[in-house]
């Protein structure tokens, strides 16, 4: 079974904090610091540095990481393959989810995971990110699906998915055509959006903002279905997950435009509540939650990301 100390590096590496790590594992931030350092000396490499207030993994983390976390997938896969011995043939789970990785994302791993356990039955409960963590809180969900990051010292919170933020027009609208779109040309359009408390919402208004974009004119429907319809009748751009219009891209209905300076990329979560004891039954489901999941990221031609981050092009004045 897995080292203390790989643990430690484990939770480090999820969190990119040493505070949240170690309120995770119930140890002193000294003791995460001791195991670090041990596996710095150990591996003769460093595995994370501090670029002002912000922890990173170095490549040599990075790669470390990707180890470590199928190191974590075997041990729970040889957990469960034991207790299939005992029969894992009934049983109940709920899972709560943002609404983005609840309609586009959660239906596969579902059908999958009813193959393999016909006699266990699934319910999904889709909100917005905001209402996800709250059922997690109030233990209506066994487990949530949402949008890092996360500032709730209850839940653990370990990665699953890799997400990118597209801006979506319509075939007709102008940016459709152009090879490179500037920040400024966005000012003058109308943004169809979501409602307050929703994952994407909230990480395309940090985005905006920090590029000084404040959008003339912004219209508020209640779901990614109806700002892609609204889209693909030129009402306004929005910006969408790429996973919510892989559809739509591959059918020509919408198309993407080019923003260099808008690189809008995240992470999705698996969060459960720190007090709750794993089912034999949710440790099925986190299994084939993850194994689909490689497979979903490589089909939207995503590659793991290290955390969000901005470039910079220069507009002509």
């Amino acid at each position: 079974m897995l080292a203390q100390k790989v643990r430690v590096f484990n939770a480090v590496a999820t969190h990119l904090s040493f505070s949240r790590a170690a309120l995770e594992l119930s140890i002193s931030q000294p003791g995460v610091t001791f195991h670090i350092k041990a596996l710095e000396r150990e591996y003769g490499a460093d595995l994370f540095e501090r670029v002002g207030k912000r922890l990173y993994l170095t490549d040599a983390g990075r790669a470390l990481a990707g180890y470590v976390q199928r190191m974590a997938l075997m041990e729970e896969e040889a957990r469960l393959t034991l207790d299939e011995l005992k029969g894992l043939s009934s049983g109940t789970l709920v899972v709560g989810a943002s609404a983005t990785i609840g309609i586009y994302v959660l239906p596969e791993v579902v059908g999958e995971f009813r193959k393999r356990h016909p006699g266990i039955k699934v319910s999904l409960r889709v909100g917005n990110k905001r209402h996800t963590i709250e059922r997690l809180l109030k233990n209506e969900v066994d487990f949530g699906l949402v949008a890092g990051p996360i500032a709730n010292s209850a839940l653990s919170a370990e990665p699953y998915l890799d997400d990118e933020l597209v801006i979506i027009v319509s075939p007709s609208h102008r940016f459709a055509h152009e090879p490179l779109i500037y920040p400024g040309e966005l000012r003058r359009e109308t943004f169809l959006v979501r409602e307050p408390g929703s994952g994407t919402q909230e990480l395309m208004e940090e985005r905006l903002a920090h590029l000084g974009i404040a959008p003339a004119d912004t219209m508020q429907l209640g779901s990614t279905e109806a700002i892609k319809q609204a889209v693909a009748a030129d009402l306004g751009i929005s910006i969408a997950s790429r996973y919510s219009v892989e559809a739509e891209l591959d059918n020509g209905r919408l198309r993407t435009a080019n923003v260099p300076s808008l690189v809008m990329k995240r992470r999705f979560l698996l969060l459960h509540h720190k007090d709750k004891r794993l089912s034999r039954t949710a440790i099925a489901f986190r299994l084939v939650l993850h194994e689909m999941g490689v497979r979903q990221q490589e089909r939207a031609g995503l590659r793991e990301i290290p955390g969000a981050k901005l470039t910079h092009a220069s507009p002509p004045q």
